[in-house]
């Protein structure tokens, strides 16, 4: 009896550890094919598995912790995946897509690599999985905040959500959303850019982002300088799970399980911002309030084809009253409203051949919303009733030839519908010329879109080259060349050199408030790209990259040629200070950047990296001037350890030089009581170096069936006050700075069930 007792007693603390499970499939990367045969192994164990006709793994029994992930196939190179997080009683999906290698003699180059992509030496590229996202210090899981902290992105506010890459405005950068394009993933969207408050985007649904700072293929058009790609994650194709969220962002719940007996999955999250009700316990004024959503559900109707269904939106809504901009100084108080949706479905199609493609349909909307007056009189400033309508289809087909070429071709097509009603009433200018009440009404309709196709092949056995072109169509028509070459002296080396045209249509809100801005040329940007990548090891990545962009077919002002009027749609120089606009502005910038990553293979994560760089403009007649995202150093650290499977901590240190800005015109700021730029000095002067320190701590508690994450962060550590801005301060009649966020503290859980 005593001995029945021992042995129950001894199944129950060994069954006590708990363990989860991995699964996912292989696939081709050039036709999507199920990958056969090939041996997935969890490193550091004696666990793993093999991909059946289906290209499908599965591996049962796995203690809890985090992994790294190492599939070797024959055919394929082999690749690694760090981060894959296995939580009590629940399923880890980790699915690869694997490159071709070559096979010689009979045997296989074994070159594992954390890094897919760089064997073919995809150029300005940088990814980073949902995990690596979601534990970023400072960031709070917002995907928009972790790329800021690329050295290719500019050091814009700690309080804007915008990307500003080598030498561009926020303006320049599109995003995309499992094949659909989508305008602006972020809360309060400042119209006309891509830029806002934070990302509508749960990490939790991320599976993996990549972001190119430039040199991107033709199958992207319409953007000046980068674009950044989110894949989300599937839903369970096996079981219900469900997770509970609250932190910075707010409280939310994210829910998945399987359909149609495993060959589909639904996902769906729901955020609200918990501020709001706190602001009302400790009676705080202008107190932000935003909700989002998401759904996305997968269905396979046979091995050939994949539906995807998205759906997402965010509303938005801020009350800043009018004793809350007297005391802060502020010129003008008001409500501002927004509200954007995106629905759209994918197909995925893999051919009898050897290629598939990928072809979505979706629309979206935003709108913008606002009312605001003058703190100091009461009277009307601004209202705004903005929407934004697209319907949008893109094809993309990837087909490999015979010989090892690959062909990516399709086409992207967009109808517009914008209704515009924004209402400004009289006021001066940032240079005290008055300016005379503008109302806009206008419903504008555009058709545009782009055919594009790029040819890549290996010549030689250690050169590959791309050559591909672009073709875009609507109020304009253009075509757009672009190409690059890949060498690798070594297994472990790439340098890869990229040249291409790249052009932007101007967004609809310039075009409509004059009927003579339709003659208006649509930007043009030409890249000029140098890089080396270098593996200093399975898990270490050196690279190093050189640039140049030249712009071209800028609007300016000439009345008032010295400001830089796609600028002002993301600064104090707002773009309604303008009478009239003509093209004819030119731009450049160049740097040269570096970055040493480290991806989590043994406990030790990070990335360092910094860059040096200019940004310049010029209208016609001009000398030229600083751009004001233009930088000049940015440096950056960030990293962590993994203590073990519970506990882990990071840190992050930011620097970067002060951005240019315009001096105030003391005398006439004061006669006129508002901030008047010194329009000798036009971005002639820099605002203070920032800098600051974020830490945080993860802590994982693990039960039988269900999993806590608890976090705890503290941004800006050392509480440096950087300066936003300088303005002239209305209410004490006196120069001003605005300032980003000082020491903050943030604390958060998920709870999975």
């Amino acid at each position: 009896m005593k001995i029945a007792a021992i042995a129950i007693l001894a199944g129950i603390c060994v069954g006590s550890e708990p363990t989860g499970r991995i699964a996912g499939t292989l696939a081709s990367s050039g036709t999507m094919e199920p990958v056969v045969g090939a041996f997935v192994v969890l490193e550091g164990t004696l666990l793993g598995g093999i991909s059946d006709g289906q290209g499908a793994y599965r591996i049962e029994n796995v203690p809890v912790g985090s992994y790294s992930l190492r599939v070797s196939p024959v055919g394929h190179e082999p690749q690694v995946k760090a981060d894959v997080i296995v939580r009590p009683g629940r399923l880890t999906t980790v699915d690869f897509v694997l490159a071709s290698a070559p096979i010689a003699g009979g045997t296989i180059t074994v070159r594992p690599s954390y890094f897919p992509g760089d064997e073919q030496g995809a150029g300005s590229g940088f990814s980073l999985s949902g995990e690596e996202v979601r534990r970023s210090p400072g960031s709070a899981g917002d995907v928009v905040r972790v790329i800021a902290g690329l050295p290719s992105v500019s050091r814009v506010d700690q309080q804007y959500n915008g990307l500003a890459v080598r030498g561009g405005n926020p303006f320049e950068t599109g995003f995309y959303i499992d094949n659909m394009e989508i305008a602006n993933i972020n809360h309060f969207p400042r119209q006309g850019t891509s830029g806002g408050g934070l990302s509508v985007v749960n990490v939790d649904l991320l599976s993996d982002v990549t972001f190119s700072a430039g040199g991107f293929s033709p199958v992207y058009g319409d953007r000046l300088s980068s674009i950044m790609e989110l894949k989300l994650r599937s839903g369970n194709r096996e079981e219900f799970d469900g997770q509970l969220d609250f932190g910075m962002a707010g409280a939310g719940a994210v829910l998945e399980g399987p359909l149609s007996q495993g060959t589909g999955s639904w996902l769906a999250s729901a955020r609200h911002s918990w501020v709001g009700l706190l602001a009302e316990i400790a009676d705080i004024d202008a107190v932000p309030t935003y909700s989002d959503y998401l759904v996305k559900v997968e269905l396979d109707p046979s091995a050939s084809h994949r539906l995807c269904f998205l759906g997402m939106g965010a509303l938005d809504h801020v009350d800043y009253p009018l004793e809350s901009a007297w005391e802060d100084g502020n010129p003008n108080y008001g409500v501002t409203e927004s509200e954007s949706m995106l629905a759209g479905v994918d197909w995925r199609w893999l051919w009898p051949g050897n290629g598939y493609s990928r072809t979505s349909l979706s629309y979206q909307r935003i709108h913008y919303g606002g009312d605001y007056r003058k703190t100091r009189s009461g009277e009307p400033e601004a209202l705004q009733d903005s929407r934004e309508r697209a319907v949008r289809l893109r094809n993309v087909n990837t087909w490999l030839a015979t010989g090892g070429m690959e062909l990516v071709f399709g086409a992207d097509l967009s109808q517009r519908f914008d209704s515009f009603q924004n209402h400004y009433w009289a006021d001066t200018n940032w240079s005290g010329e008055p300016l005379p009440p503008l109302y806009i009404q206008e419903n504008r309709d555009e058709f545009s879109g782009g055919l594009f196709g790029t040819v890549a092949m290996k010549v030689l056995p250690r050169l590959t080259t791309e050559i591909g072109i672009r073709a875009d169509f609507g109020r304009r028509t253009y075509l757009s060349p672009r190409g690059a070459v890949h060498f690798r002296p070594g297994e472990n080396t790439t340098i890869s050199a990229s040249a291409g045209i790249y052009r932007q249509r101007l967004p609809g809100v310039i075009l409509a408030r004059d009927p003579a801005f339709e003659s208006l040329d649509d930007p043009m940007a030409v890249h000029m790209v140098l890089g080396w990548r270098q593996l200093l090891g399975e898990s270490t990545r050196l690279l190093v990259e050189a640039y140049r962009k030249e712009y071209r077919r800028f609007p300016y002002d000439p009345d008032q040629p010295g400001f830089f009027a796609l600028d002002g749609l993301s600064s104090e120089q707002d773009l309604y200070g303008f009478g009239t606009l003509e093209s004819g502005a030119r731009a450049r910038s160049a740097g040269i950047e570096a970055s040493l990553q480290k991806r989590l293979a043994r406990g030790l994560y990070g990335l360092v990296s910094g860059a040096w760089s200019f940004s310049s403009y010029r209208s016609p007649g001009e000398e030229w001037r600083n751009r004001i995202f233009d930088n000049r150093f940015v440096l950056g650290v960030e990293g962590g350890y993994k203590l073990d499977e519970r506990w882990e901590v990071s840190a992050r240190w930011d620097y970067a030089g002060g951005r240019p800005h315009t001096p105030l015109d003391m005398a006439a700021s004061m006669e006129y009581n508002r901030t008047i730029l010194d329009t000798e000095r036009i971005n002639d002067a820099r605002l203070p170096a920032s800098h600051s320190l974020n830490l945080r701590v993860d802590r994982r508690f693990h039960f039988s069936g269900t999993n806590l994450t608890t976090y705890a962060s503290v941004w800006n550590v050392y509480n440096r006050r950087n300066v936003a801005a300088v303005y002239w301060n209305s209410i004490t009649g006196n120069p001003d700075t605005m300032l980003q966020w000082g020491l903050m503290p943030v604390v958060g859980l998920e709870y999975e069930f």
